[in-house]
């Protein structure tokens, strides 16, 4: 695929970015997926996952504690050491994400790590570490044969029609 012509650009592959662009290119659209940091964004890397994992050491931790008295005796010596490598090796792939970009270039999207902005009407510059990249629209806006965009019947959205494709896909 070639990134420097696309139907979409996705700038921020975190949790939404990610599922969008990934289906996106499923549906067979060319969609160029950009992201600066880890791709799956704060939640599996830094934020839901390591601190679930924290949460639940802490959990054992007192757990473990309330032994003696009610089930016989037990010693806890807490090593957080042992959580941080469950954290870096089983959750984070040592903040890793070549799964999660493996993941969407499979689904044939194209992706580049940097920073994006619109710097025009369907143009998008990414930031790299190699320099700027110019992401443009297509030339001509592909169209899946057979359908096209119509109202949909009953509320209209902002005063539009709310578009529909036939058969409802």
């Amino acid at each position: 695929m070639d990134a420097e012509r696309t139907d979409i650009v996705v700038i921020g592959m975190g949790p939404g970015g990610e599922d969008a662009a990934g289906k996106l290119a499923q549906a067979g659209l060319h969609v160029t997926g950009v992201e600066a940091n880890l791709v799956g964004g704060e939640c599996p890397y830094w934020g839901c996952v390591p601190s679930k994992m924290m949460i639940r050491a802490g959990n054992l931790l007192a757990e473990a504690r309330r032994i003696p008295g009610m089930a016989g005796a037990s010693t806890v010596d807490p090593d957080w050491a042992a959580v941080a490598r469950r954290i870096r090796d089983e959750a984070t792939d040592s903040w890793d994400d070549k799964v999660a970009v493996d993941r969407f270039t499979g689904t044939g999207g194209h992706f580049v790590r940097g920073r994006a902005r619109i710097t025009a009407r369907g143009e998008v510059t990414v930031e790299t570490a190699w320099g700027s990249r110019v992401v443009p629209r297509p030339a001509r806006h592909p169209r899946q044969h057979g359908h096209r965009a119509r109202p949909a019947a009953g509320p209209r959205a902002g005063g539009h029609a709310v578009l529909d494709q036939p058969g409802g896909g």
